[in-house]
């Protein structure tokens, strides 16, 4: 009898296999983040089977099947009859808050059901699984993300964890010593504007958000010392012009949630608050030019789709350079920041 794993029927089936099991390995993967196993494998390195269901307060034989899963799947490593931690999930073991922890409970409390719906959501061209499993009525995840405290808290980690990372990135890697005044566009909590003012003591900047998120990151912002040059204020964005007499504009992670009318419309409003000379400055997960990947793009679109607003998707840093010139902005060049993200630079003409 041929052995399964050189089989070549078994063979080729198994980039299939990979992605029609992909959904076990994940609440494998989900399950141990909720247990805390990694961290206890992290504090006491080769535990048995048996003492590790009593660390974890499960029967024998749920641990039995918890285990056999993470090993199969590489995130334990097994000698003789103990577990360790491999080295997939050793950066698991730590801060849970940080990436790349703080990725497991979101996608498991938020993305999971909902992207169950993602066929509907691609016929219907709106985001179905947020309408079917995430109770609320406001037509985006972030509308209703009030609605649920663990969501909401859940969300905001992740979120916080990635801009904390592309900011002390983007301190390094991008020049702003010949602006004085920028307009943050979407800013949020204002992680990338408290990052840019430490960086950059000469530079003021406006944070431009809805009024409630405006609130919490003046707050933040005073709390930080830096109400002199930084400050947020409460607009519509998308009805709304921008405010005038900035000589940069920088929209994070911000552009991709919506579609490509309302994105034009935006770099446009852009373009009416700005003088010449001023710049443009997009952080967005980066998208193959040719649209072959990578698959963060790829997973980010079916979530933008199927949850979050039920109209982005990852652009490519060329249609963004596109729709810079359309407006009268002249692209000047693209850089990569954080984990896998670009950030695409343009001056207006």
């Amino acid at each position: 009898m041929p052995n399964a794993s050189t089989d070549p029927r078994t063979r080729s089936l198994e980039p299939l296999r990979e992605l029609y099991y992909a959904h076990y390995r994940f609440q494998y993967l989900s399950a141990a983040c909720q247990f805390g196993l990694f961290e206890l494998l992290g504090r006491e390195p080769g535990l048995t089977r048996a003492e590790i269901a009593v660390r974890l307060e499960i029967e024998e034989q749920p641990a039995r099947i918890l285990l056999l899963g993470c090993t199969s799947a590489g995130l334990l490593r097994k000698e003789d009859d103990r577990y360790f931690n491999s080295p997939v999930s050793e950066p698991l073991a730590g801060k849970l808050d940080d990436v790349p922890a703080a990725f497991v409970p979101w996608e498991q409390h938020i993305n999971y059901r909902p992207m169950a719906w993602f066929y509907e959501s691609l016929k219907a061209y709106s985001n179905v699984g947020l309408q079917r499993e995430i109770p609320g009525d406001s037509p985006t995840l972030y509308g209703r993300l009030a609605l649920d405290s663990q969501q909401e808290t859940v969300f905001h980690n992740m979120m916080g964890s990635v801009s904390r990372l592309v900011a002390e990135e983007l301190v390094e890697h991008l020049d702003l010593s010949g602006y004085t005044h920028l307009l943050d566009i979407g800013g949020g909590t204002a992680v990338n504007a408290t990052h840019l003012a430490r960086r950059w003591p000469h530079l003021r900047i406006t944070i431009a958000d809805l009024p409630t998120v405006a609130e919490r990151a003046n707050e933040k912002i005073a709390s930080l010392g830096l109400s002199d040059r930084v400050r947020a204020i409460g607009l519509d964005v998308f009805e709304d012009e921008f405010p005038q007499g900035c000589d940069a504009v920088l929209f994070g992670h911000f552009l991709e949630i919506w579609s490509i009318e309302r994105n034009k419309g935006l770099i446009a409003k852009a373009a009416r608050a700005v003088e010449p000379g001023a710049g443009i400055f997009v952080v967005t997960p980066e998208a193959h030019d040719d649209d072959t990947g990578p698959d963060v793009a790829a997973a980010l679109s079916a979530y933008f789709l199927t949850v979050a607003s039920g109209e982005g998707m990852v652009y490519t840093c060329r249609e963004y350079e596109e729709w810079f010139s359309e407006v009268g902005f002249e692209p000047s060049g693209r850089l990569s920041v954080g984990i896998g993200d670009a950030v695409i630079t343009g001056t207006k003409r």
